[in-house]
């Protein structure tokens, strides 16, 4: 079984290539046998198809497989190799690959700014709450949905009853539970580049799954007219990971198509949308929706912290109605106290103060962060709009993407790849483009960051 977190020691490809190789050469995977199909092991392991290729290609030059004319790749017997070319034996025990000094990590939190001494409070109160220690609503509890209803209704225009609302231990298991809830004939229109489990989990039920035509509008809507039964998958807010926000024009095109006939809907992925520092974000899509065919996503991982596993999922009516038929009436798998916490915290006014505060935190950091970026412009673009936690970089260095990433993290610095993003090969535009955040770095961590990625990239020698 692949292992992805090999990916902290070396490129995405490699640490597929060597545990491939490691499989083949232990007898794990026989002569004869066949591999996953690029496109089918891409979408369960979340990475883009051309990684998988490479690993492939590697493999095969290597003459541990062969590809074999509109069949696919085959494991070739290890007798076909030289004596030079024998696996090497995985170790027992691998140490742990040393921590970067900073780590512009995507989605991370400023702890600092959490307040955690109300949090113990409201969960020591929650504690003497009735019904903590039982199964409580399969839908979540129903005061934490309505808090959640009056927020998005303020914030972000949201049109729900409270009862609409699911809650899941994070966006993949709602993911999961609404590919349950869809005809095996639909088909799943992801936008391309996205967040990449979703195609992964999508592929995994069985749906087909097609990358979205895309412009710097987002999904283009033409393509879609052929298909009756499908569900485009968008976050029209603030694209992830390349940073623009979808134009009304567009918005309202796409909840036309939606509206058309057959078996429509969206999916808006609203992750971000609470920090946006230029403007007012446009509506959400789910609140100027009238045919009742949007699915809103939303999550409290990006402004309470990732490990608070709470995400939530408006249901259209009809869907609803399907998930009732089908569901588990004692299977809503968020722990009580946890919802107990975060409805008080939401009632009592600390959620909307807290996201204030880190609203004006993050704003002051990306302009603090771009400016330090500001001398490299000319070699050194920041892509997409003024919003999010993090800024989409192209470095106009004669390196690609790979070579990027592992220049910076021989000085110490991780920067983060968006070819995981993608369902295939990454458009030339962002072959040079990398990913950072600043969720949770201070003044002298990004100022220190930046010049040790002047000096990986040679920006200074321009």
């Amino acid at each position: 079984m692949i292992d992805l977190n090999e990916t902290k020691r070396m490129p995405l490809y490699e640490s597929v290539y060597r545990q491939l190789r490691e499989e083949i050469g232990s007898g794990q995977r026989k002569p004869g046998e066949k591999l996953p199909s690029k496109r089918a092991l891409a979408a369960a392991l979340g990475i883009s198809i051309n990684t998988v290729e490479t690993a492939y290609r590697q493999l095969e030059s290597e003459g541990f497989i062969e590809a074999r004319d509109r069949s696919g790749f085959y494991v070739l017997p290890l007798s076909d190799l030289g004596p030079d070319m024998a696996p090497e034996p995985r170790p027992n025990r691998t140490p742990p690959p040393a921590a970067p000094e900073i780590d512009f990590a995507v989605g991370a939190v400023d702890e600092a700014l959490f307040p955690i001494t109300v949090w113990q409070r409201l969960t020591r109160a929650s504690l003497n709450m009735p019904g903590i220690l039982t199964r409580g609503d399969s839908l979540g509890d129903p005061g934490l949905r309505e808090e959640i209803a009056r927020y998005l209704a303020r914030a972000r225009g949201v049109r729900c009853d409270p009862e609409q609302i699911l809650l899941g231990p994070g966006t993949d298991a709602l993911l999961r539970t609404l590919g349950s809830l869809l005809p095996e004939s639909c088909t799943f229109v992801v936008e391309n580049p996205a967040y990449h489990r979703a195609y992964a989990h999508f592929s995994r039920m069985g749906h087909r799954v097609i990358p979205a035509q895309m412009d710097d509008k987002g999904v283009m809507v033409e393509p879609l007219r052929r298909l009756d039964s499908a569900v485009v998958y968008t976050a029209p807010s603030h694209q992830y990971p390349l940073g623009f926000a979808m134009p009304m024009g567009r918005r309202t095109a796409l909840l036309a198509w939606c509206a058309g006939g057959g078996f429509r809907y969206v999916v808006e992925d609203d992750y971000d949308s609470e920090f946006r520092y230029d403007a007012r974000p446009l509506p959400s899509l789910q609140s100027i929706d009238r045919a009742e065919r949007v699915i809103y996503l939303g999550t409290m991982s990006g402004v309470i912290a990732p490990s608070l596993r709470i995400s939530y999922m408006i249901l259209p009516p009809a869907l609803l109605r399907r998930l009732r038929e089908r569901r588990d009436p004692y299977s809503c798998n968020v722990p009580t106290l946890e919802q107990y916490t975060l409805r008080e915290f939401m009632r009592q006014g600390y959620f909307e103060k807290h996201l204030n505060r880190m609203r004006v935190c993050y704003r002051n950091r990306r302009r603090e962060l771009c400016e330090l970026l500001r001398p490299y412009e000319d070699r050194l673009r920041v892509i997409g709009a003024r919003a999010g936690s993090y800024l989409l970089t192209r470095v106009e260095n004669g390196m690609d993407e790979q070579r990027l990433c592992d220049a910076a993290l021989r000085l110490g610095v991780r920067v983060w790849p968006i070819s995981p993003y993608f369902m295939d090969a990454v458009p030339e535009p962002y072959r040079a483009c990398v990913l950072l955040g600043y969720g949770n770095l201070t003044s002298a961590q990004m100022r220190r960051g930046v010049t040790l990625l002047a000096k990986a990239w040679g920006l200074d020698d321009f």
